[in-house]
């Protein structure tokens, strides 16, 4: 029911209901970075499943806006799944950090892999 962190990490071959690595519901935001996704699977989303997170404030800031989901520096090696969905986010808005020129939907479903 807190906020989750994924740092620095190889997340591989894990297998789950609803997201193959995360499936955050009713939670706090979760962070992901420098984080490599390979061949995991699950029945909804293949990596993560995120419903109705809630927008913690940055206790650390000096701006008092709640701090959304965000994934920076990620990549998603996906096998082919049911659905074909890797993350999904449900009324859980992520911000991405990604490079000059591209783009990631801020909710939604995101298909295949990403690098």
């Amino acid at each position: 029911s807190g906020a989750v962190s994924l740092i620095d990490s190889t997340v591989r071959d894990c297998s789950a209901d609803h997201g193959g690595v995360v499936y955050a519901s009713s939670s706090e935001s979760l962070s992901v970075a420098g984080v490599n996704f390979i061949d995991n699977s699950g029945s909804v989303a293949s990596v993560l499943y995120l419903k109705d997170l809630t927008q913690s404030p940055c206790s650390s800031c000096v701006w008092t806006e709640p701090q959304r989901s965000w994934i920076s520096d990620a990549s998603i090696i996906a096998p082919d799944s049911v659905s074909g969905v890797t993350i999904q986010a449900i009324n859980s808005p992520i911000d991405w950090d990604c490079s000059l020129g591209r783009w990631m939907p801020s909710e939604g479903a995101l298909f295949g892999s990403i690098s």
